[in-house]
């Protein structure tokens, strides 16, 4: 990506790779009206980035190139925020590597110069190393102990780069620019994952099939883009509906000595005697499950190989009434096995409406109605968030989701520690995008009521007539 700025400073933000370059008013001397900011980023650091000789280590973060073509020097330090995929805790040693910020770092790099102006979101460029790049390039390395989110460490030479960690980023603070990439040191490696599901239904005469694509993914952004996305849209078969599930936070931690796995599979409590699919896949059997280790998870997702995927076949269980289904549901179970013991576990509902002869028309969260029941619009949650006491959230929340709910509140926690009405709010998007037509204002306000909050359940049942269609 490459933006163009003044003494006044700006930003240089990629939407794709949350890679974001901050440059503070009169950092740019004042004769260099329209200096050019080059940012180049590589999603493999094991390809042209340094080595890492140390067992427990780990790559957090993609390699990020940065060039101020003509300017060595900014006049103020300049703040670099590369995304990382740690999930912060005492115990983590995090390191920056970068190379000599004033040696020539040009390269034969294959990257897209599109020019794009301060304003602008340019497109993420994925460089890769072309046969002339010289890929021994000198690399410094400066590191800290994690102990709190305010402490910054600074290297000991000349380009005085200092930086600190969040929960997010890696925040460089430099008067040059070079080649960054960070990396994290810890005998147990607490990662901050996702998961996704993508199912694709195929309706003809006689078939009704839904296919689900399950797939532990890294956060950083191109990474889930190249991994996941380009192999849906590969695999996609002509006429079928597609759709995935919202994005879920998953936490997996690995101990490089000790052997831990993870396990992909269909909970067979929403296959009761009611429910109107069967299982295809794994000839029927089930439990229906993959086991594999957390080794391989982790590695896989910090790398450039292919996402962890695994996937469930379902067929109706009687294809002569199967223009009479009006959905599919299906509960997926994540968990992680230590020693035996569950180190944690994560349900996603999977849940399609369909149509009769056209089969699936949306996602989850897509469709409006539930026997007639509206869904809960962004104006209802936001109408609640703003009248919930932030200390009865979780109580709500279990009522809402049920099984599962502690991991979610977990992860909510994490994610918005400081904000209680950001964390309600999110609790809220969270159970109408797992539980999709089914998280009716009606199934809302009967929770309220339940909680014995029958103000709140009053108030949003006279606000929901004013509600937008």
């Amino acid at each position: 990506m490459i933006g163009q700025f003044g003494p006044e400073g700006g930003t240089l933000s990629c939407e794709d790779s949350d890679v974001i370059v901050e440059i503070p008013p009169d950092a740019i001397p004042p004769d260099r009206r329209d200096q050019l900011i080059i940012a180049r980023i590589c999603l493999c650091p094991d390809s042209i980035g340094p080595k890492l000789t140390d067992p427990d280590s780990l790559w957090l973060s993609p390699l990020v190139d940065l060039e101020s073509p003509g300017l060595q020097r900014f006049d103020k330090n300049v703040l670099i925020k590369i995304p990382h995929r740690a999930r912060v805790q005492p115990g983590w040693t995090f390191s920056v590597h970068y190379t000599d910020p004033t040696a020539d770092t040009k390269s034969n790099w294959q990257t897209d110069t599109t020019r794009a102006t301060v304003d602008q979101l340019p497109e993420a460029a994925t460089f890769l190393p072309s046969k002339y790049t010289d890929t021994q390039a000198m690399w410094n390395c400066v590191e800290q102990k994690w102990h709190s989110r305010t402490e910054e460490k600074a290297s000991s030479d000349v380009t005085r780069l200092t930086f600190s960690v969040d929960e997010k980023y890696f925040n460089i603070s430099t008067s040059h620019f070079s080649h960054y990439v960070c990396s994290g040191c810890s005998k147990t490696h607490p990662l901050n994952l996702e998961s996704v599901v993508y199912w694709h239904h195929y309706k003809v005469v006689g078939l009704d099939q839904m296919d689900l694509n399950v797939y532990i993914i890294d956060i950083i952004k191109d990474t889930r883009k190249a991994s996941v996305e380009s192999n849906e849209g590969s695999s996609k078969q002509p006429g079928a509906q597609s759709g995935r599930t919202g994005y879920s936070s998953l936490s997996l931690e690995y101990t490089s000595s000790e052997a831990s796995s993870l396990i992909i599979f269909v909970d067979e409590e929403c296959m009761d005697d009611d429910w109107k699919w069967s299982l295809k896949s794994y000839n029927g059997r089930l439990p229906a499950k993959r086991e594999m280790s957390v080794e391989s998870v982790i590695r896989g997702c910090c790398s450039s190989h292919m996402s962890t995927q695994q996937m469930f076949t379902f067929v109706s269980t009687d294809p002569s009434k199967h223009e009479q289904l009006s959905f599919f549901q299906a509960m997926i179970g994540i968990k992680q096995l230590n020693s035996q013991k569950v180190v944690v576990q994560m349900p996603i509902l999977v849940t399609v409406p369909l149509t009769k002869g056209c089969g699936a028309v949306g996602a989850t969260n897509t469709d409006n109605t539930s026997n007639g029941a509206p869904i809960i619009s962004d104006g209802e949650i936001d109408f609640v968030g703003e009248r919930l006491p932030c200390s009865k959230w979780p109580r709500l929340y279990r009522k809402l989701m049920g099984k599962g709910a502690d991991i979610g509140i977990e992860e909510i926690q994490h994610r918005d520690f400081t904000d209680s009405r950001e964390q309600i709010h999110s609790a809220l998007v969270a159970w109408r995008r797992s539980k999709g037509r089914m998280a009716t204002v009606e199934k809302l306000n009967t929770a309220l009521q339940q909680l014995e909050l029958r103000d709140i359940a009053d108030q949003l049942q006279s606000f929901c007539p004013q509600s937008p269609e």
